[in-house]
């Protein structure tokens, strides 16, 4: 039983138990390729490119060319979480929690997801045979913060990166990932909260869902010490990527229990998620740095 149960020992009525600010849903599912799992290691292979070859003569061998190939590979991750309600703590509040526990642990599933992609965009692939040689995010693939936030310059390079590598194919889409603090800085920027740039009224709604060929996603903190969109020092790294460059990999999709133990005389409720994802192709993916102070 959490150790905070005492808070909700009630003295007067209330309506209900509502759940503190938090992100309650998952941002980046939706913008990546998913694919159930099984195993503890999963590849996915890949094909790369090839030239066509000049005919150099009438009734000639036809030139043979060695087909480039590849694989990433995924590792499950699992997590777990769970806390209990104390039969005799239940008699002395109003409302019961259990509910809210598992809205709760929902929630945490959520994120948990979001920042195994994140980590996985930015982070090192593991490529080859075996899957064991690593790959990083090159430097070509990033955008330095120097000086500046998140300028519609940064996101027009992010763009032409990702574009001048043929990296958006046929239903593809670019997903952008930044926080409000990026969001309300480029919609200060004259070309987006201008009508003669942008038929989306910014100003009146507050925010900025697609512009300049982009889908916007918003991840805040966690908190100070626990960040999805990583943050070092007044630097804050966001990142685009293509639909086709990242997969999720899914052993089990986030699932929850709640169960009577009786030797503990306790309802245990818990919450569970199994899953795993990898960077396809550098080129598909850019980082952007941005000034946060």
């Amino acid at each position: 039983m959490s150790d905070q149960i005492p808070t909700f020992n009630y003295q007067a009525y209330s309506a209900g138990i509502s759940m503190l600010s938090q992100q309650l849903t998952e941002m980046t599912r939706g913008t990546v390729i998913e694919e159930g799992m099984s195993g503890k290691r999963v590849f996915f292979d890949q094909v790369g490119k090839v030239r066509m070859q000049a005919k150099t003569g009438r009734a000639v061998d036809i030139p043979v060319v060695n087909t480039p190939h590849a694989r990433r590979s995924v590792t499950a991750r699992d997590f777990y979480i769970r806390d209990f309600i104390d039969e005799f703590d239940k008699l002395k509040i109003l409302n019961d929690p259990t509910n809210a526990y598992t809205q709760a642990f929902a929630a945490a599933a959520a994120r948990e997801t979001d920042k195994v992609l994140i980590d996985a965009a930015l982070g090192t692939a593991y490529t080859g045979e075996e899957g064991g040689t690593t790959v990083a995010l090159p430097t070509a693939q990033k955008i330095a913060a120097a000086t500046s936030g998140f300028t519609l310059t940064k996101l027009r390079q992010a763009v032409r990166i990702l574009k001048s590598a043929n990296a958006l194919m046929p239903g593809d889409g670019i997903h952008v990932f930044w926080t409000a603090r990026q969001e309300e800085e480029f919609i200060n920027t004259t070309e987006v909260k201008s009508s003669d740039f942008n038929n989306t009224k910014v100003m009146v709604d507050g925010a900025l869902s697609y512009f300049y060929g982009c889908q916007f996603h918003r991840i805040e903190d966690v908190s100070s010490s626990e960040r999805i969109l990583p943050k070092a020092s007044t630097t804050r790294t966001c990142v685009a990527w293509v639909k086709s460059g990242m997969r999720l990999g899914t052993w089990k999709k986030a699932h929850g229990r709640v169960d009577y133990l009786p030797e503990r005389d306790a309802w245990q409720v818990m919450a569970g998620l199994s899953v795993g994802a990898t960077r396809m192709e550098e080129e598909k993916v850019v980082q952007i740095d941005v000034v946060e102070s």
